[in-house]
């Protein structure tokens, strides 16, 4: 490890939790392929009876997306799909309602107009992996799949996942992302679907000590063991710091993908008509299934993908800084920006929205 580096990142998290602005939070930074940086403090809740370490699971939200699109990235690079397949091709039930003529690169670029809920009759269906592909099989897109980009929150890793599933004729998506991306990036504890074993040492999500929070309603969604223990790459990952940031350094040092693929799947998606919609600071400006920034002159130098709580993985393809982040509070502050300030990145570095490359279909 790099002691300097591990030393100042360890003290920002330390002064966080006695701060009382972090309850308990984990920081980790390989760069070139090597750890640099494995840093944790706190605790799992406020009532302080365990403590944070290494292997402590957070809930990750939308950080478990990206890692779900290296799947599909390695099912391309072993010919088993293409970018341009039909996906009613490999999943015949979803070829109807308007989605006949989806690809695969509509899925990954945020492009397909499946980005509403399917009806629930209660909201524990959602950790039905079998039921929720049916469900999806079934929409109706929003738009003719292409023609627009928008961000999917909660249905993309039903997509991403559905679409694994039927190529391999496997129903286990954890099975699959573990024979394809995290054995081979030693992401040991990164799930989708933490089983009881797991989730003894697993952080639960706490408002700040004044009561405020982002949200009470997601707090309890994903302190409810139900989702927890469910497949959902897009909402209900959990993970720690260090297997997140291992995804990137394995696709930093080519473990995982190609450069030919990642170069393709690293420039924007985007269309014409959603240069308006990109708002300074947003995750909004989509690759394929990995969120992009960095340089004007460099769009994808920066690129991973961040969640709703304050976690976060990301790649800087110049500095080979593969990073990551975990935290339980959820509420502001973040200790995110003292830590990339401790290993001087820069986050986000936006582009002027009339300036944003377009990228083709």
């Amino acid at each position: 490890m790099n002691r300097d580096l591990q030393t100042k990142v360890q003290s920002v998290l330390d002064k966080a939790v006695e701060q009382g602005t972090e309850c308990g939070c984990q920081a980790a930074l390989y760069v070139n392929g090597e750890l640099a940086v494995n840093a944790y403090a706190g605790h799992t809740d406020w009532t302080k009876s365990q403590v944070v370490d290494q292997d402590t699971i957070f809930p990750i939200y939308s950080t478990g997306k990206a890692p779900s699109s290296t799947v599909l990235h390695r099912l391309v690079e072993k010919g088993l799909i293409d970018y341009d397949t039909l996906i009613g091709d490999v999943w015949p039930e979803f070829a109807c309602n308007g989605k006949e003529d989806m690809r695969v690169w509509h899925v990954l670029s945020y492009r397909c107009g499946l980005f509403n809920m399917p009806e629930l009759d209660r909201p524990e269906r959602a950790a039905d992996w079998e039921y929720m592909l049916n469900r999806m099989a079934k929409m109706t897109p929003a738009y003719a799949p292409g023609t627009k980009q928008e961000y999917h929150p909660r249905t993309y890793g039903w997509l991403t996942g559905g679409i694994a599933c039927r190529v391999l004729k496997n129903n286990d998506y954890f099975q699959i992302f573990k024979d394809e991306v995290g054995t081979l990036a030693s992401m040991d504890r990164f799930y989708y679907g933490a089983d009881e074993a797991a989730l003894e040492n697993s952080a639960t999500l706490v408002s700040a000590l004044d009561g405020s929070n982002y949200s009470q309603d997601v707090i309890d969604y994903m302190n409810n063991p139900v989702f927890r223990k469910c497949c959902n790459p897009a909402v209900c990952t959990m993970s720690n710091a260090l297997s997140i940031a291992r995804h990137y350094a394995a696709l930093d040092t080519g473990k995982l993908l190609s450069q030919k693929t990642l170069e393709h799947s690293i420039r924007p998606w985007s269309t014409e008509d959603y240069r308006d919609q990109i708002a300074t600071g947003r995750w909004v400006l989509f690759g394929l299934g990995y969120v992009l920034s960095g340089p004007m002159d460099a769009i994808g130098q920066v690129y991973g993908h961040g969640g709703v709580g304050g976690s976060e993985g990301l790649l800087d393809c110049e500095k080979h800084y593969a990073l990551a982040i975990t935290r339980n509070l959820f509420a502001n502050p973040n200790v995110m920006d003292a830590f990339y300030a401790a290993i001087g990145f820069k986050n986000r570095d936006w582009p002027d929205t009339s300036e944003v490359p377009v990228g083709v279909g």
